[in-house]
């Protein structure tokens, strides 16, 4: 297994029968977080079971949605504070342009004590090049060019990994058949265009 060789070569070895990895005699932990959320928690067991089978002593944390996701400054288990090694949430881009997304992991986005905790990028993650390119593509005006530029950034996450994709969750809308001038579009709140909403004149 790849993961298993590439502990090895860190030095994170298998010894004397212990089914955690050890280096210079500190067992390989880490501490996974989430909000309470039944499919959350049977991610969190999944992946458990993976890093546990290559000799990964992981600890479960879940706290409760109304505290986790909220903008409290003062409590340190909201996804801001991140204090554990690896949490998950979910995340993703809900505009056609994904320019104030992709800023999320900006160095200036950074949640902290100064900051009363309000920045975006709860990973810490900060990367002089993937800044570069962010405030790049800010002033591009070459639709091809700022394209490569966000796919580059985007590649930076995943290589550095900053950013773990699991799962795409379905999102299922429905409407009416008397209800006309619905326009339903993944890039926005399904009563987007309500003003142009109407009840059909066919019984």
């Amino acid at each position: 297994m790849k993961a298993a060789a590439l502990l090895d070569e860190a030095g994170w070895k298998l010894s004397n029968g212990n089914p955690i990895r050890t280096k210079n005699g500190v067992e390989l932990s880490v501490l996974f977080q989430t909000g309470v959320n039944p499919l959350r928690q049977k991610t969190q067991q999944i992946v458990k079971q993976a890093l546990t089978s290559i000799g990964v002593k992981v600890d479960l944390k879940s706290i409760d949605s109304s505290i986790y996701f909220s903008s409290d400054p003062a409590n340190p288990d909201t996804t801001s504070h991140f204090y554990a090694d690896v949490q998950m949430l979910t995340n993703g881009n809900e505009n056609p342009d994904p320019g104030a997304y992709m800023r999320g992991w900006t160095c200036t986005e950074i949640p902290q004590k100064k900051n009363k905790w309000s920045g975006s990028n709860s990973t810490r993650y900060c990367n002089p090049e993937y800044d570069k390119l962010w405030q790049q593509s800010t002033t591009e005006l070459n639709p091809e060019k700022r394209r490569q530029l966000f796919i580059q950034m985007n590649d930076l996450l995943i290589n550095d990994a900053i950013v773990i994709p699991l799962l795409a969750r379905a999102r299922v809308s429905g409407k009416s058949n008397r209800l006309v001038g619905v326009d339903l579009t993944p890039w926005d709140a399904d009563t987007w265009n309500i003003k142009d909403w109407g009840r059909s004149s066919r019984s």
